[in-house]
C-alpha cells in the first residue's frame, strides 16, 4: 500500500507504535505533524506499507523537497522480526526508489549503522558516502562524490532564516567533507573527514530543536534552493548566545552574512552578549571570526572527534 502525507491519525496510530517496537522507545526523525501535513509545502511524503496476517509488517518513508526536487530522504525502514526473511522491505524500497526516478528525482540518501541493511540497500543502488554511516543512491548511476561535486556549482546565495524547506536540502551541504573539522558546534555537526557522520533525516532534527529552545538558525541558499551553507544561535544557560556558522567552499563569501544574521538575532533575544566556540585546529575559522570581531577569551569545552579529544578556543564578540 502507498499513502500520501497527509497521513490519517487512525494510521499514525498504528505507525508509531510499531515502529517503537522495532527501534526502541526513540522518537522517529519524522515529527507525527509531519505525517500529518504540517510541512506539505515544503516537501511531499509518500509512506510504503505492508500488511500480513492483518497486521503491520514492513514500512518505509521518502520525503522528497519541493524546493529541491531532484533530493529526498529516506527513513523508517522497519520490518516486523516474524516477517522478516521474506523480502518485504526489499519489494518497498524498490518502489519507493522508482517512483522518485519518475518523479525527476536524483539523489536518495538514508542514514543506517546496520550491516545487513545496508548490503540490502546496496543491492538496490546505494553507496556509502566516505566518512559517513549515510548512503546515497545517485540515480544517474554516478558515485555519491561525483554528483556532489556537481551539485554545488555555480555561484550566489541569499541568506534567510531557515525553515522546514531546508530539511532535505541541508543534507548534501553537511554530507560534503569540509576543511574545518568542527562547522558547527551548536548542532554537534562536524566535517566527514574529521568524524563520522551518522545522522540523515536527523540532522533537521538538530537544528529544529535548538531553535525550540530559544535559539534562530539561517540558511545560505541559491536561487534553485540548494543549500550552501548554515549559522545558528543558540542561547546558552546564562542568557548569551553561541554563534556558529560554515558553507560550502564554493560559497565561503556567504559565511559573513550567516554570521552577522546569527549575530544580529541574538542582540534581538538576549542581552548576554554573543560568541564563538571554535575547535583550536581550525584557525582559519578563528581568523574569520576575528575579522567580525569576535577576541579570543580562554578556552571552551573539549570536542570530540571519533575518539580524539580536541581543545576549543572561545571567542567573544567585542561590542562596537
Amino acid at each position: 500500500m502507498r499513502y500520501e502525507v497527509p497521513i490519517s491519525e487512525e494510521l499514525i496510530d498504528e505507525l508509531f507504535p510499531f515502529w517503537a517496537s522495532i527501534f526502541g522507545e526513540v522518537l522517529p526523525d519524522i515529527a507525527r505533524e509531519v505525517f500529518l501535513g504540517a510541512e506539505d509545502a515544503y516537501s511531499g511524503g509518500t509512506l510504503y506499507l505492508r500488511r500480513e496476517e492483518g497486521r503491520l509488517a514492513s514500512t518505509c518513508f521518502t520525503m522528497q523537497s519541493k524546493v529541491v526536487p531532484s533530493l529526498a530522504g529516506f527513513s523508517e525502514v522497519a520490518t516486523d522480526p516474524q516477517f522478516r526473511g521474506r523480502g518485504l522491505a526489499t519489494e518497498l524500497c524498490s518502489w519507493a526508489v522508482e517512483d522518485f526516478r519518475a518523479a525527476g528525482g536524483e539523489a536518495f540518501f538514508l542514514g543506517t549503522v546496520n550491516p545487513a541493511a545496508a548490503r540490502v540497500y546496496h543491492r538496490l543502488g546505494w553507496r556509502k558516502l566516505a566518512g559517513a554511516n549515510v548512503m546515497a543512491n545517485i540515480l544517474s548511476g554516478e558515485s555519491p562524490e561525483a554528483f556532489l561535486v556537481d551539485y554545488f556549482s555555480g555561484e550566489g546565495a541569499k541568506v534567510v532564516e531557515a525553515s522546514p524547506a531546508d530539511r532535505i536540502p541541508m543534507i548534501p551541504l553537511i554530507l560534503c567533507p569540509h576543511d574545518w573539522q568542527v562547522l558547527d558546534a551548536n548542532t554537534q555537526v562536524c566535517s566527514t573527514r574529521y568524524a563520522t557522520q551518522n545522522s540523515c533525516m536527523g540532522l533537521y532534527v538538530r537544528y529544529d530543536r535548538m531553535r525550540m529552545q530559544g535559539g534562530a538558525w539561517y540558511a545560505a541558499r541559491t536561487a534553485e534552493g540548494k543549500v550552501v551553507g548554515l549559522s545558528t544561535a543558540r542561547r546558552d544557560e546564562g542568557g548569551a548566545f553561541q554563534i556558529d556558522a560554515f558553507a560550502h567552499g564554493r560559497f565561503g563569501e556567504v559565511w559573513e552574512r550567516l554570521v552577522q544574521a546569527a549575530v544580529g538575532r541574538s542582540q534581538e533575544l538576549g542581552e548576554g552578549g554573543c560568541y564563538a566556540v571554535v575547535s583550536v585546529e581550525d584557525e582559519e575559522k578563528q581568523f574569520w571570526f576575528e575579522s567580525l570581531g569576535f577576541r579570543r577569551a580562554g578556552s571552551g569545552a573539549e570536542f570530540e572527534l571519533d575518539g580524539r579529544r580536541v581543545a576549543s578556543v572561545r571567542m567573544e564578540k567585542i561590542s562596537a
